[in-house]
C-alpha cells in the first residue's frame, strides 16, 4: 500500500513538473504549447520554437515565393522544440528538411506589449538556422524587456537560385524573411509583443538581408528599427546567380540554358545532392558569395546601393558596425599555403575578381592591380605579413559596404555606428598556442547570443557578463526607443547628415572618428557611386 501511495504521489510530482513547463497561447492560427527556459541571470522565458510560417517549399513550391499556413484548427500546435534547419552542408541529416520554414519566438510576458526583436541569421546565405542551441540562444537577450524572435529561410540554391526569368527569379530566402515579418505583424500580440515596435537585426549575411529588406517595397510597414552587424548590401558586389545555376545544373546532369527545362529538372533533385554540390563551390575556404539578391523588379527594383543613394529605402533609425579585424584572421589555414599564395601573386588580377567579388570584364585588371598596389605594395603575399592580404577580404567583402550604409544612409536618418574592438577570452580567431588572435568576425555575437556555437559559453559570474550586458542594453534600448543608450558618461551620438561618429567598443567605451578612412576612400575611388 505504502509502495502504490509513493507511485502516485512520484506520478503526481511529475505531471507537476510538465505542467509548471508548459505554457500555452492562443493565436489567429489556433492554440500553441511552448516551454518555459531561463535566462543566463535566472530569469523565466517562455519558448515557443519551431511554429511554421509558411507551408514546406517542396515539391512545385520549390523555387518560388512562399505561401502562408492555413489555421490548424482545434488542434494545439507543439512548439516546445526547434523545428528542422534549411538544407545546408555540415550539418547532420536528421537535422534538415525542406520542410523549415518556422521561426521561434521568446517572451517573458504574455500580456505585455514588449518592443520585438527579429534576428535573421548568418552564414553566406548558405549555413545557419534560427536553432536555440546551435545559432540563435535566448538566454542573454531575454534578461532585457523584449520579445524576441528568430526565423529560418531557404538557403544556398534552394533559396537564391535563379535563371532571371519568370520560371526562377531568385529571392526565395528574401520573401521567406518577409513572409516572416508578416507572420510577426499579424501573430506577435499573442506573444506580448508590440507590432508596431518590431526591430529587425542581423549580423554577416544576415545584416545584408537587413539591408535588403530596407530598400525593398515589399516590406514597407513591417518594422521600425533596423540593427545590422559585420554586413551590407550597398558593396561593390558583382553577382551572377545565373553563372551558379548553371555550374549546379551541370554538377547534376541537368539542362543548362533553357529556364524551363533547367528548373524542372532540379525540381526532381533531392536536397541532399542540391546542398552537396554548393558545398564544393569554395575550395580554398576564403569568401562564399555565390548567392545572393537579384533585382527582380518585385523585392527589389533596383540595387540597394543606387536605392540609398536616392533616399528610396524606409527611412527607419540604423544600428550599424563592423569589428576591428573582421575577416583578416580568418584565413590563416592558408597563412603556409606557399604554393597558392604565389599563384595569387604571380597571377592576381586572375583570382581578384572572384575574390573579392567585382566584374572580371569591366576594367578587371586594372581594378586588380590597384588593389595589389594599395595594400600589398607590389610584393608577393608570402613575402610580408600576411594580413596584408587577408585585411583585404575585410575591406571588400565587409567593411567598405557597412562604410557605404552609413555614408548614404545617415543623409535620411540616424545612423548609429560602432566598432567593436573588445578582445575578449572565447574570440573565435586563436593562434598556435590557443590564444585570441584578433577581434574577428562575429566574435561580438558571443555577447548577444547565448549558443553552443561558441564553445565556451559565459554565465553570470564570468568575468565577461559585463559586455554580454552592455550590448543587449543597447540593443533593447535601441528596439524600444531608436536609441542605443548606455548609462555611462560617454553618450553615442549618431551619424547624421552633418557628422559622422563611430562608437568604439572595448572594456570602455569612447566616441571617435570613422575607423579606416584611408582604405575607404580607396575603395569609394574604385567603386564610385553612379551619378
Amino acid at each position: 500500500m505504502q509502495f502504490g501511495l509513493k507511485v502516485i504521489l512520484l506520478i503526481s510530482a511529475i505531471v507537476v513538473v510538465f505542467a509548471r513547463n508548459d505554457v500555452l497561447v492562443e493565436t489567429k492560427l489556433g492554440k500553441i504549447r511552448g516551454s518555459i527556459l531561463r535566462t543566463v541571470h535566472n530569469n523565466e522565458i517562455k519558448s515557443f520554437r519551431g511554429i511554421r510560417y509558411a507551408q514546406a517549399p517542396v515539391g512545385d513550391k520549390r523555387f518560388k515565393a512562399p505561401v502562408s499556413v492555413a489555421a490548424w484548427g482545434r488542434n494545439i500546435l507543439d512548439a516546445t522544440k526547434d523545428g528542422f534547419q534549411c538544407p545546408q552542408p555540415f550539418i547532420e541529416h536528421d537535422l534538415m528538411s525542406e520542410d523549415c520554414l518556422c521561426l521561434n519566438v521568446y517572451t517573458r510576458n504574455l500580456r505585455g506589449n514588449k518592443p520585438v526583436i527579429v534576428y535573421i541569421h548568418g552564414g553566406s546565405n548558405y549555413l545557419g538556422s534560427s536553432n536555440s542551441e546551435s545559432d540563435v540562444g535566448p538566454d542573454f537577450l531575454m534578461d532585457q524587456d523584449i520579445v524576441l524572435v528568430s526565423i529560418n529561410y531557404r538557403l544556398g540554391a534552394l533559396g537564391f537560385l535563379s535563371t532571371k526569368t519568370a520560371e526562377a527569379p531568385g529571392n526565395y530566402g528574401f520573401l521567406d524573411q518577409v513572409m516572416a515579418l508578416e507572420w510577426v505583424q499579424n501573430h506577435i500580440s499573442s506573444f506580448g509583443g508590440n507590432p508596431q515596435s518590431v526591430t529587425i537585426a542581423g549580423q554577416s549575411s544576415g545584416g545584408t538581408a537587413v539591408t535588403l529588406l530596407l530598400a525593398s517595397p515589399l516590406s514597407r510597414g513591417l518594422f521600425h528599427k533596423a540593427i545590422t552587424m559585420s554586413g551590407s548590401y550597398t558593396n561593390h558586389y558583382h553577382l551572377d546567380s545565373l553563372k551558379w545555376t548553371r555550374k549546379i545544373a551541370s554538377e547534376l546532369a541537368c539542362p543548362l540554358y533553357n529556364p524551363k527545362d533547367i528548373i524542372n529538372c532540379l525540381r526532381n533533385v533531392t536536397w541532399e545532392k542540391l546542398i552537396g554540390v554548393n558545398g564544393t563551390f569554395e575550395a580554398y575556404g576564403f569568401s562564399d558569395e555565390e548567392w545572393n539578391y537579384e533585382v527582380d523588379g518585385h523585392f527589389l527594383l533596383d540595387t540597394p546601393t543606387n536605392l540609398f543613394a536616392k533616399g528610396n529605402f524606409h527611412r527607419v533609425p540604423i544600428m550599424a558596425g563592423i569589428t576591428k579585424d573582421e575577416l583578416t584572421y580568418f584565413f590563416n589555414k592558408q597563412e603556409n599555403n606557399t604554393g597558392l599564395l604565389n599563384d595569387i601573386s604571380i597571377n592576381f588580377d586572375k583570382y581578384a575578381p572572384q575574390l573579392f567579388i567585382f566584374d572580371r570584364i569591366d576594367n578587371a585588371v586594372d581594378t586588380s592591380n590597384r588593389i595589389k598596389k594599395f595594400y600589398l605594395k607590389d610584393k608577393k603575399i608570402q613575402d610580408q605579413p600576411f594580413n596584408n592580404f587577408a585585411v583585404i577580404f575585410s575591406d571588400a567583402i565587409i567593411n567598405h559596404g557597412v562604410h557605404r550604409l552609413v555614408e548614404l544612409a545617415r543623409k535620411y536618418v540616424d545612423v548609429y555606428y560602432y566598432r567593436f574592438d573588445y578582445l575578449g577570452r572565447f574570440s573565435l580567431i586563436l593562434d598556435d598556442n590557443d590564444k585570441p588572435r584578433g577581434v574577428g568576425h562575429a566574435d561580438d555575437l558571443q555577447y548577444i547570443l547565448g549558443t553552443k556555437w561558441f564553445e565556451k559559453k559565459i554565465d553570470s559570474r564570468d568575468s565577461e557578463i559585463f559586455m554580454v550586458d552592455r550590448i543587449t542594453r543597447w540593443w533593447a534600448s535601441f528596439a524600444k526607443t531608436g536609441v542605443p543608450c548606455d548609462e555611462s558618461r560617454v553618450k553615442w551620438l549618431p551619424s547624421n547628415e552633418d557628422n559622422v561618429y563611430t562608437m568604439y567598443n572595448d572594456k570602455d567605451i569612447k566616441l571617435g572618428a570613422e575607423p579606416f578612412s584611408d582604405r575607404y576612400r580607396f575603395w569609394d575611388e574604385l567603386f564610385p557611386l553612379k551619378k
